[in-house]
């Protein structure tokens, strides 16, 4: 990746980096290592990505939502850095396009997975972090993510896909189930789940961890009975 594709990507996400090496490392997937047995992945950045965006979103709605108790706020800050989201982030931003992927993730459709999109957001908010500090992740999130949250806020016990995939056949009478597989070593594992309903897959979806697999299957499932 040349730093002129690098620069249009910062005119996507509204930075300019003082150092670019942050954001290549932040946009290096580590199936790119096939390639570049030197390479620096996302994957540290991704952690240490989730955590800051966590203390954002959590600062941001203790002084913007004095009348709600932990528990909603809890709720509203999942809703708003959720995997769905995340990746609706990501694909705003088209940060797909500029992944370094190994040959075999990319012909594989890696560049639209929906766990690889959610790790690279993180990790670039890492790399906004290493680079700008809390201030400049700041505007990021208050551009991409705050936006989320007065909705989230309106209704914080909102059932998610899960529940509401249930109940949706439970009132024909029907029930449904999930099969979920991993795959990768037990640091790094990805969750594949698919929703059956009387033994007919209706959904698919993937994730970091089991419930989030299973959300987003039933999401996809829910989505394609209600269109």
């Amino acid at each position: 990746m040349n730093v002129k594709d690098l620069k249009k990507f910062e005119q996507n996400i509204g930075y300019s980096f003082k150092d670019i090496e942050h954001l290549k490392i932040a946009l290096t997937h580590k199936s790119y290592i096939d390639e570049d047995p030197t390479s620096q992945t996302n994957q540290r950045y991704e952690f240490i990505g989730d955590t800051i965006l966590d203390f954002d979103l959590s600062i941001f709605l203790f002084n913007n939502y004095p009348n709600l108790d932990e528990g909603s706020l809890t709720k509203i800050r999942s809703g708003a850095v959720d995997q769905n989201a995340l990746v609706e982030l990501g694909k705003k931003i088209e940060i797909g396009d500029y992944l370094l992927l190994s040959k075999a993730e990319d012909s594989t459709g890696g560049r639209d997975k929906s766990s690889i999109i959610e790790d690279a957001v993180e990790a670039l908010i890492a790399a906004i972090y290493f680079d700008g500090g809390l201030k400049e992740v700041n505007n990021f999130v208050s551009k991409y993510i705050y936006p989320l949250i007065e909705n989230l806020s309106k209704n914080p016990g909102e059932k998610d896909y899960k529940t509401r995939l249930q109940e949706h056949f439970a009132k024909k009478g029907k029930k449904v189930n999930y099969e979920t597989l991993s795959k990768g070593p037990d640091h790094n594992k990805e969750f594949e789940a698919t929703v059956f309903l009387e033994n007919k897959a209706i959904g698919k979806g993937t994730g970091k961890s089991k419930k989030n697999a299973e959300q987003m299957a039933a999401k996809n499932a829910f989505s394609d009975i209600t269109e």
